[in-house]
């Protein structure tokens, strides 16, 4: 199985659903409620100016993005991890594109490597998600610029392949099984075609596999990001 494919009409309708229910009155609740409990009065003339000024350009947008993530800045990235277990795998080499093609032949021959940032060195595997509260999805683009902190601890193919032949050494990873799905975008390959995929598990089999994910359909609660937690 080389990719799985993701309904794009699914991610219409989610986003509309998001957007139903939102009344005027609840937008002029919410600014009351600001305007209430602000502490006005640290704020300068000038500063409040520049968020009158910038309205149309970049204070709205900021202010929708505090509202997705749970009325919290951000602060340290998008990372957070969720907790499931934590794991010890040894220290392991990364795979030659010889070796990736001897079993993946669609990968490409020349350039079919395109990012080998995974660890090498013994580590604590660990879960994460790149989400902020309640968001459903996010497509390729950000999901890649919120893995862009992680970058050097992202696990990859050596580490999901040692995952799957370990499974059953470890109860909490069965647990897991059809809950989630579990990304390694520590290594990204090409195909013939010019398109970018990693290295995933995922969550529709009755014990854990490798597959490979097309890294445009980007990432959904049900998603974990494999992590050294070093």
């Amino acid at each position: 199985m080389k990719r799985l494919v993701w309904s794009k009409s699914v991610q219409v309708n989610r986003g509309k659903e998001m957007n139903m229910g939102i009344s005027a009155e609840q937008k002029s609740a919410l600014f009351v409620a600001l305007g209430a409990n602000g502490a006005w009065d640290s704020l300068t003339t000038e500063q409040v100016q520049v968020g009158i000024r910038e309205a149309h350009t970049f204070a709205a947008k900021e202010f929708i993005e505090l509202i997705l993530n749970g009325f919290r800045l951000q602060v340290g990235g998008y990372f957070r991890e969720t907790g499931e277990f934590t794991i010890q795998i040894p220290a392991l080499p990364q795979p030659t594109l010889a070796e990736l093609r001897a079993k993946f032949p669609w990968i490409k021959e020349e350039g079919g490597i395109e990012c080998e940032a995974s660890p090498t060195e013994a580590i604590a595997l660990k879960l994460g998600t790149v989400l902020r509260p309640n968001e459903t999805s996010i497509n390729g683009p950000e999901y890649e610029q919120r893995l862009a902190p992680k970058s050097g601890l992202l696990l990859g193919y050596q580490h999901a392949q040692w995952f799957v032949k370990h499974q059953d050494e470890f109860p909490e990873l069965t647990a897991l099984l059809r809950k989630v799905y579990i990304d390694f975008p520590g290594l990204v390959v090409v195909d013939g075609d010019g398109c970018r995929f990693f290295p995933y598990l995922s969550r529709d089999d009755t014990r854990w596999r490798v597959y490979w994910l097309w890294l445009v359909l980007g990432f959904r609660p049900g998603g974990r990001v494999a992590v050294s937690g070093k």
